[in-house]
């Protein structure tokens, strides 16, 4: 059995583990530990037990409140979602077994139909009754995070195993939708007497709540779970450490899998430990509030993009391991375009300074938020800060916590650059609509493209999924045209898997990955 830290359990100030840079005490630490290979202290028992490394502790196990999408991975292992998403952003039935798109003269819609008897652990049984009072719950709980992505659909149940879900908006973005947290079911019961998931479950998932703690949540498999293939473990913990302690703590056999900070890649290499990397979903980028000068200026947002060298950013900031971007969507999804490449966004100094002047704009001030704690995310600030001096502007960074950099961007809206990773979502719609829509979020200047607004509306609309994402492609482009954004680059995700363990995938965004069928 893996043995309880409960009591050592170490704290996180890193945002996003694999871009951190480790601290030189803890490079030191990876240097020796580099010394013993996995063969030696470090062996992995077959004790049944598959501990991974997350990148957030836990605040809550409900599946409609959580605050960050990242934190699904902690509610997926305990709620099956009606269909899942595969590493190659395939959509593959879980709880639903089929849907098939329609249309007729209420307008478009969606019909699913359920997998047969199963029940929740309550004896409560599944049918489409929990379908609907699931999306009732989403989008009228108080605080729900799930409601926005399920604005005006409607639930029709059409006997116990199959729903039609109706969006005047259209159902294009739904099968994806309902494979992350919006799709993740609740039994009717624990609806219906409002039970606080806050610390508990009340899902028919591979593996069953033992016990939450500050930096670890405990599960362990499902009796009698529907597909026995997907419980491979016998027991699953997620704990979460700080960057500079994982390579130790897989060393040490605390963990079995764990994303890596780019600089600890080479000693887990040379000690022996495979190294799986991929390309995800997420974008680096910088937003602009239009709303603000100098921004409000397309010529000076244009200059901002023509000061960097993405290239030059990419192979000194994570040593080339990620890819330049010069689109909205991130370089590891179906959504980005890999034809466009840096051609809407070349890099040009003397052309910046150029439109800097024209624009009448030297020696305008500007002020950068980023994320503070995140040597990655501070590095880039400071690039785009230094080249933002070389062509006349006067640029400051302000590194803060978090929900400062939302609560200043968005809310304040007292500042008018704003570092963000993007594509933490599982469907195109879902960043679009919080980055580069006219309402948006993130986008306080309320800036908007026309174009980008209509072809939105008809990623919406449309039911097959390649054809969706040539549209996303297109807006990748449009969006990038407009300078609402500075898009920098996607990096790449390097995990270390520990011997013995087998059945793991690359998910196809890190913020997402998949137990089902992972043995430790």
């Amino acid at each position: 059995m893996a043995r309880d830290l409960s009591s050592t359990e170490n704290g996180g100030r890193s945002m996003r583990r694999r871009m951190a840079i480790a601290a030189a005490a803890a490079l030191g630490l990876a240097a020796a530990t580099a010394a013993c290979g996995p063969g030696e202290s470090g062996t992995k028992a077959d004790d049944g037990v598959l501990k991974v490394g997350a990148t957030f502790a836990q605040t809550t196990l409900d599946p409609a409140r959580l605050p960050l999408r990242q934190m699904a991975m902690y509610t997926a292992p305990l709620y099956d979602s009606l269909t899942f998403l595969a590493s190659d952003e395939s959509v593959e039935p879980l709880l639903a077994t089929e849907w098939r798109p329609g249309s007729d003269g209420k307008g478009p819609y969606l019909d699913m139909t359920l997998r047969d008897g199963l029940k929740f652990p309550d004896g409560t049984p599944f049918t489409s009754k929990t379908v609907a009072a699931n999306v009732k719950r989403s989008q009228t709980l108080k605080g729900s995070t799930n409601a926005p992505q399920l604005a005006g659909v409607t639930v029709e149940e059409r006997g116990t195993s199959e729903v039609r879900f109706r969006s005047a908006a259209g159902v294009g973005a739904l099968p994806r939708v309902l494979s992350g947290s919006a799709g993740q079911m609740i039994s009717d019961k624990a609806i219906a007497d409002g039970a606080d998931l806050t610390r508990a479950a009340a899902g028919i998932g591979p593996f069953t709540l033992q016990r939450v703690q500050a930096n670890r949540v405990v599960y362990t498999a499902t009796k009698g779970y529907w597909d026995q293939k997907a419980a491979a473990a016998g027991t699953l913990e997620i704990d979460y450490l700080a960057d500079d302690a994982k390579l130790n703590a897989v060393r040490s056999g605390d963990l079995d899998v764990s994303i890596l900070p780019e600089k600890m890649i080479k000693s887990a290499e040379s000690a022996g430990y495979k190294i799986e990397r991929s390309m995800g979903s997420e974008n680096y980028v910088f937003s602009f509030n239009t709303a603000m000068k100098p921004f409000d200026d397309i010529r000076v947002r244009r200059a901002v993009n023509s000061a960097l060298d993405r290239e030059a950013i990419c192979k000194g900031l994570l040593d080339g391991r990620c890819e330049p971007n010069g689109q909205f969507f991130g370089a590891g999804t179906k959504a980005y375009d890999k034809g466009v490449g840096l051609k809407l966004v070349p890099y040009d100094i003397e052309k910046a300074k150029s439109l800097v002047k024209e624009a009448g704009a030297t020696g305008a001030k500007v002020e950068i938020v980023t994320v503070a704690g995140n040597q990655v995310f501070e590095q880039l600030a400071t690039i785009v800060q230094e080249q933002l001096k070389a062509i006349g502007l006067t640029a400051t960074v302000s590194a803060v916590a978090p929900p400062q950099v939302v609560s200043r961007f968005t809310a304040e809206k007292n500042v008018a650059m704003a570092f963000g990773a993007t594509g933490n979502a599982f469907d195109p719609s879902d960043t679009l609509d919080r980055y580069g829509l006219a309402k948006g979020l993130y986008n306080p200047g309320g800036f908007k493209n026309a174009e980008v607004e209509k072809l939105a509306k008809s990623a919406l609309r449309e039911t097959d999924q390649a054809e969706r994402m040539k549209i996303y492609q297109r807006i990748s482009s449009l969006i990038t045209e407009g300078m609402l954004y500075v898009p920098v680059l996607t990096p790449e995700t390097a995990y270390v898997i520990a011997p013995g363990v087998s059945g793991w995938k690359a998910p196809w965004a890190p913020s997402f990955p998949s137990f089902r069928g992972v043995k430790g």
